[in-house]
């Protein structure tokens, strides 16, 4: 009886960080359903899939609970999951058109492309309208490289919903990848309504691409700490046209952003982005976010500045890192990360097993130095000694704070890493960084060729096909030989 009440009780009231959600009484699939929805906002994972599997049960053919289910389940990297789910829906109803697009998500999501094409294909057969498709299968077709297949996609996408923001955004990736930027540009700025990216109420009006003299702008973060290092490629341009420029950046950055553009006012931003003293005690004229200042800035390659780098790591840390780096003995040394991003961005397509580099850590009579971020890395590091009689230096204090890490960037002498933030850093240091790039990978790097016009100092060592490393890791392997052989 107490159990019976609590349930209902907290079936009828759950505070979200976004606020209250009032749900209904009872045993019903709309309770569970928007219960589910509630705990996923609430960052609680198991009881929203239980609730959510509770909504299925009690109304399998209930418009969207399918979907919801099999969107958590993949939010919460249990992929296997949610295909098993698809595939029951897809047997009580072979021609369900929503159990038919939840299995392309699965499929899609566990890398499985062809099978994904497969269930999204039965689908429109079903529903040849759905934009949504189309723009799932143009997501698909760039994972793949098909970038032509893809903008067409997309194309359709938006022929058939004009309004699309995310269609829209897929785009501009893809455009972007293959380096037409004046239209990419003008389609990525659709970012800032396909997702919640603007979570600050507006200071002022939006700056665009005028002239700046005498008027101070404020540049707000967005998106991950790479993107922000990335765009900051800008910075010194805004800086040297207006009269004064206020950055708002990741706390992690703030000290090294200070040291690099000390004509500017930097902070870090806080949760609820409001301005903190110094900046907030300036009037503001005119704001941009970061990943808006290439529509003005970087409208063909021709735009993008050959630098030897823009950040500037602090000079009494990387003298201390290069006396550290001497003690390891003669040979390069060599800074070394193989795993990068997360579920949504693909982590699973552009990292590396630690094994795997062995070809790599083989060579050029190097000195390995881990620059991996991730809480597993130490533990990996530890089983490749004593697996494989590999050693890799790993300093936990190098990682923990971002100005360390460049530090020890700037006094190794050579960085190989996957897709990672750590190339943006390399790059924007002006440090030599040589990049294990998936077949596809994201649109910051292209899409052929051995450079990336944001960074003159990376070398990108592209897989020839989709998944497959070992031609990448035998090239670095031989390019860090040749790099130690005594010239002839």
């Amino acid at each position: 009886m107490l159990k019976s009440l609590f349930r209902f009780l907290f079936a009828r009231w759950w505070k979200t960080p976004q606020g209250t959600v009032v749900l209904p009484a009872g045993d019903l699939p709309p309770q569970h359903g928007t219960l589910g929805q509630a705990l996923r906002q609430a960052g609680r994972p198991a009881e929203a899939i239980m609730e959510l599997r509770r909504a299925w049960a009690l109304a399998p053919d209930a418009p969207g609970v399918l979907r919801e289910l099999v969107t958590a389940l993949i939010e919460y990297d249990m992929c296997d999951k949610a295909l098993a789910v698809a595939r029951q829906a897809l047997e009580r109803d072979p021609a369900s058109h929503e159990a038919m697009t939840a299995l392309g998500l699965a499929h899609q999501k566990l890398h499985d492309p062809d099978a994904a094409l497969l269930a999204y294909e039965a689908a429109l057969r079903v529903r040849p309208g759905d934009a949504g498709l189309h723009d799932a299968r143009g997501a698909i077709f760039h994972e793949l490289g098909r970038v032509d297949e893809a903008l067409a996609e997309y194309d359709r996408a938006l022929s058939l919903r004009p309004e699309f923001p995310l269609a829209a955004f897929h785009r501009a990736l893809a455009r972007l990848q293959i380096q037409d930027f004046e239209r990419g540009w003008a389609d990525f700025e659709m970012r800032l309504k396909a997702a919640d990216q603007r979570s600050h109420a507006p200071l002022a009006p939006r700056w665009d691409g005028a002239l700046l003299a005498g008027r101070t702008l404020l540049v707000r973060r967005e998106q991950g700490l790479g993107d922000e290092i990335m765009f900051a490629s800008m910075l010194p341009e805004v800086i040297a046209a207006a009269g004064h420029c206020i950055i708002e950046c990741d706390p992690r950055l703030r000290a090294l952003f200070a040291r690099s553009f000390p004509r500017a006012t930097v902070f870090g931003a806080i949760p609820d982005r409001s301005l903190p003293g110094p900046a907030a005690a300036r009037k503001i004229d005119l704001e941009i976010d970061t990943g808006s200042l290439p529509l003005y800035l970087r409208r063909s390659a021709a735009d993008f500045p050959r630098h030897e780098g823009y950040l500037v790591a602090d000079p009494v840390r990387v003298a201390r890192w290069r006396a550290r780096l001497a003690q390891l003995g003669p040979g390069p040394k060599v800074g070394i990360s193989w795993a990068g991003g997360v579920r949504k961005t693909h982590r699973a397509l552009r990292s590396i097993a630690l094994p795997e580099l062995s070809p790599v850590l083989g060579a050029g009579g190097a000195k390995f130095v881990s620059l991996q971020y991730t809480p597993e890395a130490g533990a990996e590091v530890g089983a490749l000694e004593a697996d494989h009689g590999i050693r890799i230096e790993h300093w936990p204090e190098a990682i923990a704070d971002y100005d360390e890490t460049a530090a020890l960037v700037c006094a190794l002498d050579l960085v190989v890493s996957v897709c990672t933030s750590l190339v943006h850093l390399c790059g924007a240091l002006g440090r030599p960084v040589w990049v294990m790039a998936p077949f596809s990978p994201s649109w910051r790097y292209g899409f052929s060729g051995e450079s990336m016009p944001w960074y003159p100092s990376v070398k990108l060592f592209r897989q020839p096909a989709y998944g497959a490393w070992r031609p990448v890791l035998e090239a670095v392997a031989a390019e860090l030989d040749a790099r130690a052989a005594p010239a002839a």
